[in-house]
């Protein structure tokens, strides 16, 4: 084959290599309502991404999730096309699950609660920071790495981080028995004279609020800082 056609062959497969990558690195917003009258409890599965779970007005649940290719099971994998891909939302009973059932993805959700208080939000997350700032009956965060934040002003919170920080803020009426420990990391205790007790590597707090829920957390390796407010 001739010099000339050799080099224009190889010009064009790395063109269609950059070209399929890019179009693999494309990201995409996939959005859906769905009637809050038929949920009472919400569970979240989310790989690698962010998590941010808020207090809405009406009476539907929004939730938008943006997919980006993006490499996490090996420098050799393939990437997806992301346009091909979107939400799975399942039911059972009054429970409604999301994820993304796809491998090397970023998933970056938003979901914006109905007005009324749903019984449970549970969320478990591989890799990047969680945030829930809407209230529930029971919440439960389970986050490999990244740092998780609940701020709410009722439920019961049962918080665990493999590897990040983890903070908690509730009313002082809301919280019942405390309990948190770290492995790894500070701890910290506000709003209440409880109990706070630090080593060389770990820590733990204790205390009981003014309400009934109980505040529980667990670190890996990070600080945990717990806020009752008035």
């Amino acid at each position: 084959m001739p010099a000339a056609r050799s080099a224009f062959f190889a010009s064009a497969l790395i063109a269609l290599a950059l070209a399929t990558n890019v179009a693999a690195a494309d990201e995409v917003t996939r959005s859906r309502s769905f009637k809050a009258t038929e949920i009472s409890s919400l569970a979240l599965r989310s790989g690698v991404g962010a998590v941010r779970i808020e207090q809405g007005t009406g009476d539907t649940l929004e939730v938008q999730v943006t997919i980006k290719a993006k490499r996490t099971t090996g420098i050799f994998s393939s990437l997806p096309d992301v346009k091909n891909l979107d939400m799975s939302a399942t039911t059972r009973g009054d429970q409604l699950t999301l994820e993304v059932d796809a491998k090397n993805i970023e998933e970056r959700w938003l979901l914006r609660l109905p007005k009324k208080t749903l019984s449970a939000i549970e969320v478990k997350a591989g890799v990047g920071d969680v945030k829930v700032t809407a209230p529930a009956k029971r919440i439960e965060v389970d986050l490999g790495v990244g740092d998780a934040d609940i701020d709410v002003q009722l439920g019961a919170i049962t918080l665990q981080v493999g590897t990040g920080d983890a903070s908690i803020r509730t009313p002082r009426a809301n919280a019942g028995t405390i309990d948190g420990k770290t492995g790894v990391g500070g701890v910290s205790l506000k709003g209440l004279d409880g109990t706070v007790k630090g080593s060389a590597v770990g820590g733990s707090v204790s205390g009981q609020g003014a309400g009934q829920q109980p505040i529980e957390a667990r670190v890996g390796v990070g600080d945990l800082d717990i806020v009752l407010s008035d």
